[in-house]
């Protein structure tokens, strides 16, 4: 359910909060900025269906630097610390104890990492928890390639440009030094000349389905072994 729309005298604390988290950002020629924000914004919707949760309006900034020259709209890691760390201090003054950030961009991975110390520093009755949606989705994960282009078309097809996808134009060089990982997070203009990993051109909307379906099986499987947890 999205606290979104609801009056103060329907929400009822206690239960989970969800926090899609993303970025505004190039995506490839055949994919929207919002790509991060619309997948993340989609899958929390989706949890709320099947467990107790509130879903939170989706924050679409993120840690985009390492896209340049590509378009991006990108706050720093303090800031996006900050204003995570603010938002759950301030759930959990409001009664919510258990939120869940659920990650569309592999740069806000940093932040996530501290969160959590953050936030149960403040309040050490809370339990924060940041997901990476793709370490769900048993594929091999890209950026603006099969993955995400599959999952657009089964999420927003009109926002998909099918006749623009193109393979991911890669500097075999760099991809294959063990240097990647750190010129990647430096510019992935580095790695694609073209801004997009891996190859969009055989995406499907029912390849997107199933791994939306693979995900969400995952992810609710996730929390629950995470509630497990907390009750030990």
């Amino acid at each position: 359910m999205s606290l979104y729309n609801l009056k103060n005298y329907e929400i009822k604390s206690g239960k989970k909060i969800i926090i899609p988290l993303g970025s505004m950002e190039q995506h490839g020629p055949h994919l929207p900025i919002s790509t991060d924000t619309i997948i993340a914004e989609y899958l929390a919707n989706q949890l709320t269906k099947k467990i107790p949760s509130y879903v939170l309006p989706g924050i679409p900034y993120g840690v985009s630097f390492e896209h340049r020259p590509f378009f991006n709209i990108s706050i720093s890691n303090d800031v996006l610390s900050e204003l995570l760390s603010q938002i759950c201090i301030s759930l959990g003054e409001n009664g919510f104890n258990q939120i869940i950030i659920l990650n569309g961009h592999r740069g806000n991975m940093g932040v996530l990492q501290y969160i959590p110390q953050i936030v149960e520093r403040n309040n050490p009755k809370m339990n924060v928890f940041g997901i990476n949606y793709w370490h769900l989705i048993e594929r091999e994960f890209d950026h603006g390639g099969f993955v995400e282009t599959s999952l657009m078309l089964a999420i927003e097809p009109e926002l998909v440009q099918m006749q623009n996808a193109k393979r991911g134009h890669l500097n075999k060089k760099i991809l294959h030094s063990s240097y990647s990982t750190f010129l990647s997070n430096t510019s992935s203009f580095k790695i694609t000349r073209n801004g997009v990993l891996g190859d969009p051109r055989k995406a499907t909307k029912e390849e997107g389905k199933k791994i939306i379906s693979i995900t969400m099986k995952n992810l609710v499987r996730t929390l629950k072994e995470l509630d497990d947890l907390l009750i030990m």
